[in-house]
């Protein structure tokens, strides 16, 4: 019987860097899928975790709970998948589609983007819900248009990010709160130190990168206009087919559970796909489970398209349904089963626990807690996670300096909500880059808040060697 034993941190180092390499050659020089690479790493960490006395045996104890806290997130997936179907086959996203090419100029897209899902992000608290809903017809839009499809998803993923970072409504954001033990509205008031100057670069970033498209070109009006009439003439389009996503817009207002409102907003579209739509039931319930495909539709196999302009449609309205989903659950359990044996390991803790008898400033506390909040959310997939490792491992360090557990709060969100998207690994990240159909290091460069806010938390953490503005203090007592 083996002892477990812990590691020397030259070694847990060690283990890091190769599990770095293997991400980085497989991933982004080789292009390997991420479900291999996750399972060769997963290889390697399982048998360090063999020479330090670990077994098997504990790594699949600390897969099963990690899979327990992951059901809801699975079912949140499975449930978008099924939406995105049915609101397809109902005409409620072709009908968001169409209201887009009329009024958006390609100028003013990227900018257009991330403006409408900031709105609809920080009034829901939900990245994942405005990615899959508006965010998708914003990429069809963007299709339709011929204009760049990441630069687009990094404007809907900035913007689904923003209100997943501050609103009151996020469950992240209340997760950091409560992990930091801190006021909830104190710690969303100390995040627009760093959100607030994001949010304007970003703004100028977005209108810099599609005001070169100008007005749009004649061929690109031209594409536009057979796109609205192949939409006209495929669906009955009328403002009814947004009582789906009216539906779910009251759902996050009103704090309903997520799940039984995007399943209740996905019938509810195929209810109006049979009362509006050319289709028969059989398709409806085939959209929901399997994707919706534009060979359902009769009144589109009607319409005299050229080769280009029926490829541009398929691309449009070909999505959706629950199966589309399977990927990045299989992915995260690939994530998952990495992180138990990574957890087993004792690597991390080790080079953790070392890198806190470090801190002697506040700047080092403060990017410590950035650091560890990314590579923790790097390693293990989730965020809220990650919070509470971070709280557990910083807290007295905090204390010690007096530093308000505010700060705390706003350095998780830097490090954790808004990167846990950009990793091709993670939850967030395969669901954005499926649901978007645009790869997650296509359009990561893009993601200007994300990226923004992080610069400006590091800079509000070196701030304290000369001011300290934009840091908060506990208040000492007379």
């Amino acid at each position: 019987m083996h002892t477990q034993k812990k590691p020397t941190f030259t070694s847990a180092l060690l283990l890091l860097a190769v599990i770095f390499i293997i991400f980085a050659v497989g991933i982004g020089l080789l292009n390997y899928p991420v479900e291999f690479t996750l399972i060769c790493i997963t290889i390697v960490t399982s048998f360090y975790a063999r020479l330090y006395g670990g077994s098997w045996k504990q790594v699949m104890n600390a897969l099963v709970g990690k899979i327990k806290d992951a059901v809801p997130a699975m079912l949140i997936l499975l449930s978008i998948g099924m939406l995105i179907g049915c609101w397809m086959v109902s005409g409620t996203i072709p009908l968001m589609v169409l209201y887009g090419l009329e009024v958006i100029n390609p100028a003013y897209l990227y900018l257009t983007a991330f403006l409408v899902t900031v709105c609809i992000s920080t009034f829901t608290g939900t990245s994942w819900g405005t990615a899959g809903t508006i965010g998708v017809a914003l990429i069809a839009v963007a299709t339709a248009m011929d204009v760049s499809l990441p630069i687009t998803a990094g404007a809907v993923i900035s913007g689904a990010y923003f209100g997943d970072k501050l609103s009151p409504l996020s469950d992240t954001t209340n997760m950091a709160a409560i992990a930091a033990e801190a006021d909830l509205y104190q710690s969303i008031r100390n995040m627009l130190y760093t959100a607030l100057p994001a949010f304007v670069v970003a703004c100028i970033g977005f209108y810099l990168l599609g005001n070169h498209l100008q007005a749009g070109t004649p061929e690109q009006l031209q594409a536009i206009e057979v796109m609205k009439s192949a939409l006209r003439g495929a669906f009955w389009l009328n403002p009814l087919l947004l009582c789906p996503a009216l539906l779910v817009f009251a759902g996050a207002v009103r704090k309903w559970d997520s799940v039984l409102v995007l399943v209740a907003s996905a019938l509810s579209g195929i209810v109006l796909a049979v009362l509006f739509q050319d289709i028969v039931l059989a398709d409806t319930i085939a959209a929901a489970i399997n994707g919706f495909k534009s060979t359902m539709l009769p009144g589109l196999q009607a319409i005299a398209m050229d080769e280009a302009t029926a490829r541009n449609i398929n691309v449009l309205l070909n999505r959706g349904g629950m199966y589309s989903m399977v990927s990045p659950i299989v992915v995260m359990l690939c994530a998952f089963i990495f992180a138990s044996a990574l957890e087993v390991s004792g690597a991390l803790a080790v080079i953790l626990s070392s890198l806190v008898k470090k801190l002697h400033t506040i700047t080092r506390t403060v990017l410590a807690t950035i650091v560890t909040s990314s590579v923790l959310v790097a390693c293990t997939g989730n965020a809220v996670i990650s919070f509470f490792i971070v709280k557990s491992m910083y807290d007295p360090c905090y204390k010690e300096k007096k530093l308000h557990m505010v700060n705390m709060s706003r350095a998780m969100e830097s490090g954790a909500t808004l990167l846990e998207g950009l990793f091709p690994w993670t939850i967030s990240g395969m669901f954005m880059a499926k649901t978007l159909g645009v790869a997650t290091l296509d359009y990561m460069p893009f993601t200007l808040f994300n990226l923004s806010c992080l610069l400006f938390a590091v800079i509000f953490a070196i701030l304290p060697r000369w001011t300290h503005f934009g840091t908060r203090f506990v208040p000492t007592t007379a």
